[in-house]
């Protein structure tokens, strides 16, 4: 589904709005994550370090250092811009010195920075959440109950925001000790291992709600997909 975002110029409040479309919030902070880590040489080295993110609906940019508008067209992004061509447009807003303003939808995105704790919830059935139940050390499935999930990127800085590539773990709320599996892949108490799997993960199929509880498993990548899960707050 395509996310929208705004981008308010800074140094003035009467110009240089701007709206960027992405084809999904994932993508979003894909490009989030490159342009804040982007490492340019010389006298370009801070020119994005003006983009501030406010919330994965809302930037601020100064057009007196760079202006969003160019992304796509000045070559001193080429090597940051290229893997989005395609992805993602910016277009101008209306302004409020005339046309009036086009509101972009608010999608309810969560903000998914790591080292933050959420709920995890079905995608096709939101009444069904992740529940820790202490009495069994599994996390199950449940209409009635729910537990929130610490996620942390491993390799990044916590309040990173996280993407579909990252390494991630689980914390349960009031467990000292991270989520694992089972060598059936059955999601439980935190052991001594350290178990990571793909941020994307949660949301492409490969876990599984089942009778004995939530198990994780490596699905082919040709092979059908459940619809998956989401963090929400």
């Amino acid at each position: 589904m395509p996310f929208y975002a705004y981008f308010s110029q800074v140094s003035t409040d009467v110009t240089w709005r701007m709206v960027m479309i992405f084809c999904d919030a994932a993508t979003a902070d894909e490009w989030w994550r490159a342009v804040s880590g982007a490492k340019l040489a010389g006298a370009n080295a801070n020119l994005l370090a003006d983009i501030k993110r406010v919330n994965p609906q809302f930037y601020n940019h100064n057009v007196a250092v760079f202006n969003i508008l160019n992304f796509f067209s000045d070559a001193r992004l080429n090597e940051i811009a290229q893997p989005f061509r395609g992805r993602a447009f910016v277009m101008t807003e209306n302004e409020s010195t005339a046309r009036g303003i086009d509101i972009i939808p608010d999608q309810g995105a969560t903000d998914l920075i790591s080292g933050d704790w959420f709920y995890v919830r079905s995608k096709v059935d939101p009444s069904t959440y992740w529940f820790y139940d202490p009495s069994r050390g599994r996390v199950v499935a449940s209409h009635t109950r729910r537990t929130m999930f610490r996620v942390v990127t491993k390799n990044v800085p916590e309040k990173t925001v996280m993407i579909r590539s990252d390494a991630v773990t689980l914390w349960a709320w009031g467990q000292d000790k991270p989520i694992q599996i089972d060598s059936q892949g059955n999601l439980t108490g935190g052991g001594n291992g350290d178990w990571t799997f793909e941020f994307e993960d949660l949301g492409t199929g490969r876990f599984v709600d089942t009778d004995g509880g939530v198990v994780y498993g490596n699905i082919a990548d040709n092979a059908p997909k459940k619809p998956g899960w989401e963090l929400v707050n």
